[in-house]
C-alpha cells in the first residue's frame, strides 16, 4: 500500500472463490484497497456460473468494479447493474472506510457472513452469502456485531432482483442493536449461491 492504493487479491475472479479470497485478504488489508470486480460466466478459471446478483453482491464487499461487456448482458441485467452501482456509491463510504466485523466464516459453515460499521456507528451494511444448498433450506440466523446497542436502526435490504422475494422479514422495520446483536435476523438463502444484502441507518 506504499506504492499502490489498490491491488488485485487474486487472478481468480469467481464469485463463490472471491468468497474464501476477500475473507483472507482482508485480515491485514481494508476494503477500500481490496478491488473486486464482478466478471463474465463461466468464469474463466473454473468455468464456474453463478447468478449475476451473487457477483455483484461479493463484489460490493470489496472495492466494486467489473469487466461486463454491456452487449453481453440482458435489458434485466443492465437495470440491476445500474441499480447496484448506484446502491454501491451510497455504502461505499460505510464499506470502505468502516470496521470490518466477522459473523460467519466460509471456513467450516455452509454461509459466509461479514459486515461493516461506520467508525461514529450511524449506519453499518450486512453480506451474507449461501455456499452449499443443504444450508439454505432453512433460514440462517445472523447475529450481528459492533452496532451501539442502546441506538435503534432502520434495516432495509438492498440489491433486490426484480419480482424476487424479500430475504428478510424485517425489510423497512426498525429494532434495537441490542435485538440484532443478541437475537439477529434470519435470513432465507432459497439455493446455492443465493445472497443478501442489508443496511442498517440509525433512527433519528
Amino acid at each position: 500500500l506504499a506504492f499502490a492504493d489498490e491491488f488485485w487479491a487474486s487472478d481468480d475472479t469467481d464469485a463463490r472463490e472471491r468468497v474464501f479470497i476477500q475473507w483472507g485478504a482482508s485480515q491485514f488489508y481494508p476494503a477500500c484497497a481490496m478491488a473486486a470486480h464482478v466478471t463474465a460466466v463461466p468464469n474463466h478459471q473454473t468455468k464456474r456460473t453463478t447468478p449475476f446478483k451473487f457477483r455483484f453482491d461479493v463484489a460490493m464487499s470489496g472495492r466494486l468494479g467489473f469487466e461486463l461487456h454491456p452487449k453481453n448482458l440482458s435489458a434485466d441485467e443492465v437495470a440491476f447493474a445500474r441499480a447496484a452501482v448506484a446502491t454501491y456509491k451510497e455504502i461505499r463510504p460505510t464499506v470502505q472506510q468502516g470496521d470490518l466485523y466477522r459473523l460467519a466464516s466460509p471456513y467450516g459453515n455452509d454461509h459466509a457472513a461479514l459486515m461493516y460499521v461506520s467508525e461514529d456507528g450511524a449506519t453499518a451494511c450486512v453480506f451474507v452469502y449461501g455456499l452449499v444448498r443443504r444450508a439454505c433450506a432453512e433460514n440462517v440466523r445472523i447475529r450481528l456485531d459492533g452496532l451501539d446497542p442502546a441506538a435503534r436502526y432502520v434495516v432495509r435490504e438492498v440489491n433486490r432482483e426484480k419480482g424476487a422475494k424479500p430475504h428478510v422479514s424485517l425489510d423497512g422495520k426498525t429494532l434495537s442493536g441490542e435485538a440484532l446483536m443478541d437475537i439477529g435476523i434470519l435470513t432465507g438463502l432459497a439455493s446455492t449461491y443465493d445472497s443478501c444484502v442489508l443496511t442498517l441507518k440509525r433512527a433519528e
